[in-house]
């Protein structure tokens, strides 16, 4: 089985990614700057860069923020090296106007993706919310 690559594998939303993935059973590459801090499950291959995990893999998990001035040679080298799915940390929000997205990183990394690949990002039908009352009506609840 080929494995999944997971950029940002240590911050809030690549640990419990990389966690999951191996509990799914899984081959996961997790890139980490320092790896001996890192404490992956057992099994976990570790890199400490994107380029050197994508040669073979079947999927990279694109984690713009901790990619930064990396992301355009990362999306580069998996086109190069055939990665059949790439799949870019989003936000519902990605849409809207900068001023209304304030943890935005710096410009537009969607569209930035979709540029270097030469076209449209994909949507599937399996998505994943990692805050699913935000697509719920409870009275009486809010949600910034």
């Amino acid at each position: 089985m080929n494995p999944i690559l997971v950029t940002g594998a240590t911050g809030n939303v690549g640990r419990p990614l990389v966690t999951q993935l191996v509990s799914a059973g899984a081959v996961v590459r997790a890139v980490t700057r320092d790896p001996n801090a890192a404490h992956f499950p057992d099994g976990v291959q570790v890199v400490s860069s994107a380029t050197a995990g994508i040669d073979g893999a079947f999927a990279v998990f694109l984690n713009s923020r901790a990619l930064g001035d990396e992301l355009a040679s990362v999306v580069q080298a998996t086109r190069r090296a055939g990665v059949t799915r790439l799949v870019a940390l989003s936000a519902i929000n990605a849409d809207d106007d900068f001023s209304r997205q304030p943890s935005r990183f710096r410009g537009d990394r969607n569209r930035e993706v979709e540029k270097i690949l030469g076209r449209p990002a994909e949507s599937f039908a399996d998505t994943v919310s990692a805050n699913q009352d935000l697509f719920t009506n409870h009275k009486g609840k809010e949600h910034v």
